[in-house]
């Protein structure tokens, strides 16, 4: 039996990978899917962490009468508010001060972070 790879030329066996013939650029669209999968998993490991529920209300960017209202009803983290939420959207209007333009507006920074609102909960009228 005839073979044209043998263990002194080929460069798997002799190390020179720099013999390595690429002629269609299929090594650098390997590499350029390699590197966008790994900045892919590395985003996705950020979105991740970023969804701390630890994350102070402060974050959310809400108007300063509704971040107060939640102040004084004493939720100063995006996990007590999504506690709150739990219990319903009537929770969270009973402050003093927290309307349903800040519900509506305080759900949609919440759904931008990435964070699931509890589904299921009696919506306010």
């Amino acid at each position: 039996m005839r073979v044209d790879i043998c263990s002194k030329c080929h460069p798997f066996f002799s190390g020179e990978a720099a013999r390595i013939i690429d002629i269609e650029g299929q090594v650098d669209r390997f590499y350029k899917k390699l590197q966008a999968r790994q900045t892919h998993v590395e985003a996705k490991q950020a979105r991740e962490s970023a969804k701390t529920t630890d994350r102070p209300i402060a974050d959310l960017e809400l108007s300063t009468r509704a971040a107060d209202a939640l102040k004084k009803a004493g939720i100063t983290t995006v996990g007590q508010l999504l506690a709150r939420l739990k219990e319903g959207d009537s929770a969270l209007l009973a402050i003093s001060g927290f309307g349903q333009s800040s519900l509506t507006t305080v759900k949609k920074k919440l759904r931008g972070l990435g964070y699931e609102l509890p589904t299921g909960t009696p919506e306010a009228a």
